[in-house]
């Protein structure tokens, strides 16, 4: 990792380490710790990397600038801003990485915490747990789990490790879990199951997305519209509507729309379940948002048919003909596994759970088979609790939908009306070098100019608002993008030809 291979050097050189060795960043040691797993630096190699980045930005951009010819006035400030700005980005980034891993912790939490309930009521220990969490598919507990292992090996106590790992990573969820358990040595006790299923930090994360979604939306659509209109004024002012350079603009609208739309689509992850298989052919985030869903049911039904008294099995059969589509399917590889290949539960729980396309109802799928080994009527309460929380979890999740599609229409209003301001912008473009204006008047006559010599202006735009009517359609879950890009681009042309009509431009 280049990141990684920069902090190593930069410790290694002795003015930065001596300066880095004064610096007491409490928040940097925590998220170094916390990134172990992932990446093997220190705080002091972090901190003499930025230094080191710092000066070798300021230097290349006072000479960069300064064989460009650009006034001395201007190169000292621009160059600055551009050291302090590297500045900033090498010291934060591990703890903004560690903190873009906070809401997935806090998910993946309940989870973790049921599975420690389910070996202290088998008789386990903290050691158990850990090794059984060690060897799931957790994301990045798994990874954390598999080191604390190593440390335990070399002596450490379990309960250390695990708190301190506690302490060294961002969630306030795992935090308070954690400590629970800890302090319940070992055993089942109240406090355990009133946190059972608890998921307060994702739940208030996801509240927090949604109160903020519909402003980020708009600024989001507003940027990727208005953007190409600023570009336009500036090339048009500056006399360069007629150059072929233009058309190097265009990919960089295009590049600009799609990190937009990208980081807003992570940002706003509106569900808990990720790809179980993440190759090429992993399926899509809405099958698997579907079969959640469907879980969720299957959970609710099979939680009260265990509580009433039945076998894993006979409720499995049960409920089988209530389910919708994707979770039936599951229930059936597991039922044809018990009744036709003579299977026991546990093995016919794990195939289905290898069938399923989230990485979180795989895990559960194979929660529920622990939990029914141990008790089914109790695994039937936890069962009904879990879902019940997961439920509300995921009406409020839903509510994100319901928000952008009350924003669907401004985004596309923006999105239609930028086209038409860009048509209009790419006729006036000519006439607008204020260059020209200020010395002896336009430089080209009204009825001499043709569409091809702004046929690089009118290319560049032409393909930005294309991309920017699809981007914005999909950045609001529309249905057709396609659609919308073909019209986005024909309301482009329509303005583009009445516009120039009345500049006296020969279309032909």
């Amino acid at each position: 990792m280049i990141y990684e291979r920069l902090c190593n050097s930069a410790s290694r050189m002795v003015p930065l380490s001596w300066k880095s060795k004064r610096t007491d960043d409490r928040e940097l040691t925590r998220a170094v710790r916390f990134l172990s797993p992932m990446m093997i630096v220190t705080a002091e190699g972090v901190v003499a990397a930025a230094y080191f980045s710092t000066v070798i930005i300021l230097i290349l951009s006072l000479g960069l600038l300064t064989v460009f010819g650009v006034n001395l006035f201007i190169t000292v400030p621009l160059s600055i801003m551009a050291s302090i700005i590297t500045y900033y980005i090498v010291i934060s980034y591990p703890i903004s990485l560690m903190n873009s891993y906070k809401l997935g912790l806090s998910e993946e939490a309940d989870l973790v915490f049921e599975q420690f309930i389910l070996v202290f009521q088998t008789g386990g220990t903290i050691f158990d747990a850990i090794e059984m969490i060690a060897q799931s598919d957790h994301p990045y507990l798994s990874s954390a789990f598999r080191q604390i292992l190593g440390s335990i090996a070399e002596g450490i106590p379990p309960e250390t490790c695990l708190m301190d790992f506690a302490k060294d990573q961002p969630s306030d969820d795992i935090r308070r879990y954690f400590t629970a358990i800890v302090s319940s040595l070992e055993k089942r006790t109240d406090l355990l199951d009133e946190l059972s299923g608890e998921s307060f930090e994702a739940d208030l994360a996801l509240r927090q997305k949604n109160l903020e979604l519909e402003s980020r939306l708009l600024v989001v659509a507003a940027l990727v519209t208005y953007v190409p209109i600023m570009f336009t004024l500036a090339i048009s002012l500056a006399g360069y509507a007629t150059s072929m350079t233009v058309l190097l603009i265009a990919p960089v609208f295009i590049a600009l729309n799609a990190i937009l739309r990208s980081r807003f689509s992570r940002q706003f992850a509106a569900y808990f379940d990720r790809p179980r298989d993440e190759s090429v052919l992993a399926p899509t985030q809405k099958e698997i948002v579907t079969e959640y869903d469907e879980f969720l049911n299957l959970m609710i039904l099979l939680g009260q048919h265990l509580t009433t008294g039945d076998t894993l099995e006979v409720a499995l059969t049960s409920v089988r003909d209530d389910l919708e589509l994707k979770a039936q399917k599951l229930v059936d590889i597991a039922i044809h596994a018990i009744y036709q290949e003579g299977l026991s539960s546990s093995e016919a729980m794990e195939l289905a759970s290898k069938a399923s396309l989230g990485q979180r109802v795989s895990q559960m799928i194979t929660m529920i088979s622990l939990m029914c080994e141990t008790s089914t009527h109790s695994a039937g309460d936890r069962i009904t609790r879990i879902a019940s929380r997961l439920v509300k979890r995921s009406s409020v999740a839903k509510e994100r939908d319901s928000i952008i599609a009350a924003q669907k229409m401004k985004v596309y209003l923006l999105t239609l009306t930028s086209a038409a301001v860009l048509g209009m912008l790419a006729s006036l473009a000519p006439f607008l070098f204020i260059g020209a204006l200020l010395t002896q008047g336009p430089t080209i006559s009204l009825g001499s100019l043709t569409v091809f010599d702004i046929a690089p202006l009118l290319g560049a735009l032409g393909i930005s608002t294309f991309s920017m009517g699809y981007q914005n359609t999909k950045m609001v879950n529309g249905a057709r993008p396609l659609l919308m890009a073909m019209i986005c681009g024909l309301i482009f042309w329509i303005s583009f030809a009445l516009s120039s009509s009345l500049m006296s431009i020969n279309l032909m």
